[in-house]
């Protein structure tokens, strides 16, 4: 059975509040109308995912959060893996492998440089730097533990700006 991933990287966040900590940082009021336009465009692309799972960071909880407001999925069920703050390719990869084949359609929302390294490893096409809120959509024609280098499929890789 096919498997579609979507890695999402947060919305935008404040960097300029240095009194609080990296992983409490929050969206920017730009950063959630990007979040907004995320799930809009799973809310138009007819996406329901089986599973959402986050980094504990505040800014990819905020960015899960405003896109579950757009679709058919309870907030209550979004997951959060604790690996994923400040994760490696190799540890977002181990995620990814570690999913349940029933699922088919899985959001994960994490940060940068692991999603944009993550999305090139796995497909081999140059992507570059995943925007804030970009959303890559990768498919797969097998189990989640054969998510491997350059064997998954990039479907398509939208930023914030091409959604309206």
């Amino acid at each position: 059975m096919a498997k579609d991933l979507f890695l999402i990287r947060h919305a935008e966040a404040d960097a300029d509040n240095f009194d609080i900590k990296d992983i409490e940082r929050p969206l920017t009021p730009d950063g959630e109308i990007m979040a907004s336009k995320v799930g809009r465009y799973f809310k138009n692309s007819s996406v329901q995912p089986q599973a959402i799972i986050a980094s504990p960071a505040m800014r990819t909880r905020q960015t899960s959060g405003f896109l579950v407001e757009q679709i058919d999925f309870d907030p209550k069920k979004i997951q959060i893996n604790e690996d994923l703050y400040e994760a490696s390719t190799r540890i977002l990869l181990k995620a990814i492998n570690e999913l349940p084949n029933s699922m088919d359609k899985v959001i994960i929302v994490a940060h940068n440089p692991a999603v944009s390294y993550l999305s090139e490893y796995l497909t081999g096409e140059i992507i570059g730097n995943v925007s804030p809120a970009g959303i890559v959509h990768l498919k797969y024609e097998g189990d989640w533990a054969e998510f491997s280098q350059n064997n998954v499929e990039l479907v398509h890789y939208t930023t914030p700006k091409e959604i309206d």
